[in-house]
């Protein structure tokens, strides 16, 4: 099994992937690959089991609602946060106390909206996760196994020492990992190392799902998938 793990941007000067091969004693993490174009995230992902993307996997209902047709006739706090919000991002914000960013209404639309393309090319319809791709959110992912998550975003010395002190503890708790590059440079590369092990994860049912209430809103705006436990061999 091949797992691939996408940082994705809405260009590719900041869209990293990481690529980990899967074996029976070891999980081998093969280098970065950076500033990947579109081309270049298909080719990745044809060679690939699994992919765990960061970036949203669609917008929440009442908004693409409203922009088809506007028809509210009045704005308040409830209505706001219902055009901001999915389903999983207000689960999100109820399990760990920490708010995805809005695919609607902040920086994360553009990196959602080549997302869209993306799961367009592969035929995706059910966005809750099809077997292949997975929405991830490493912020969350790294809460959820109990590491920094965070403070590692920007290029400042503490944020690379950060971002050293999270892959130590990834390298303690899975051991059999082997690594043939650094992904602490930035947090593109270290998102995308997360991603991909998340997307093992979900790969192994490892992760949340949507309950009966939530399915049918997943399924069209996208679900975070959050990891329960470590990935295993």
């Amino acid at each position: 099994m091949i797992t691939l793990g996408i940082d994705l941007s809405s260009a590719k000067k900041n869209t990293v992937a990481c690529a980990i091969e899967w074996e029976k004693t070891r999980a081998v993490v093969r280098p970065a690959e950076r500033q990947c174009d579109d081309d270049k995230l298909e080719e990745l992902i044809a060679k690939s089991t699994v992919v765990g993307i960061d970036a949203p996997f669609g917008w929440p209902t009442a908004f693409v609602e409203a922009v088809a047709g506007w028809k509210g006739t009045v704005w308040s706090p409830e209505e706001r946060k219902r055009l901001q919000f999915r389903e999983t991002d207000l689960h999100v914000q109820r399990e760990l106390g920490i708010w995805p960013l809005s695919v609607s209404s902040d920086r994360i639309a553009l990196p959602a909206m080549r997302a869209m393309a993306l799961l367009e090319r592969h035929k995706v319809k059910d966005r809750a996760g099809d077997g292949k791709f997975f929405e991830v959110y490493p912020a969350a992912s790294l809460k959820m196994w109990g590491l920094d998550c965070r403070g590692y975003k920007n290029d400042n010395e503490k944020c690379v020492a950060l971002r050293r002190g999270i892959l130590g503890s990834l390298r303690r708790a899975l051991p059999w990992l082997e690594f043939s590059g650094d992904y602490t440079q930035t947090s593109d590369e270290l998102d995308a190392l997360i991603a991909s092990l998340t997307g093992r994860t979900a790969s192994q049912g490892l992760t949340t799902k949507p309950a009966r209430g939530q399915l049918e809103a997943a399924k069209n705006e996208g679900w975070i998938h959050l990891p329960t436990t470590m990935p295993t061999l």
